[in-house]
């Protein structure tokens, strides 16, 4: 119950380092991440592969080594983070967070609290079967989006 309570403070820190315009970095799967998720600890003292952060276009796709990262550590069930923002056609940025949990799970965070046109918010699916597709990610199921706050 208490890593619900620090979830807020985690996603505005997120955001926070999402914000720099043209920033795309990738890590070696081993790379921690720099930053959690809110996700719970996969294995203590273990911290998630860092697969990138990406802030993409409106016709731009994920780099192929920030898939198969997720994707790898998908089918090795390793923990893994990948950060990814879009725009709207408006112009408005909607952010990804895809974290691998230990038992091949992603948690997928969607937050479009800045898109001045849709719903805001944070929701949070469980998904399963990712696959590589342009632009991003495409998954075999996914549960239903609860929201975060």
């Amino acid at each position: 119950m208490m890593r619900w309570k620090a979830l807020p403070a985690l996603l505005l820190l997120l955001s926070a380092a999402a914000c720099t315009p043209d920033r795309t970095t990738a890590g070696a799967p081993g790379t921690p991440a720099g930053s959690p998720t809110g996700s719970p600890s996969p294995t203590a003292g273990t911290m998630p592969a860092d697969c990138g952060t990406h802030d993409l276009g409106h016709r731009s796709e994920l780099p192929a080594a920030s898939l198969s990262c997720l994707l790898d550590a998908v089918s090795g069930r390793r923990p893994a983070v990948l950060r990814v923002t879009r725009l709207t056609i408006e112009g408005d940025p909607i952010r990804f967070t895809y974290t691998v949990q230990q038992d091949g799970q992603v948690e997928v965070l969607t937050d479009t609290r800045e898109d001045a046109f849709g719903h805001r918010g944070i929701m949070r699916e469980l998904c399963t079967g990712p696959t590589a597709g342009p632009p991003a990610l495409a998954f075999a199921q996914c549960s239903t989006p609860t929201p975060v706050r």
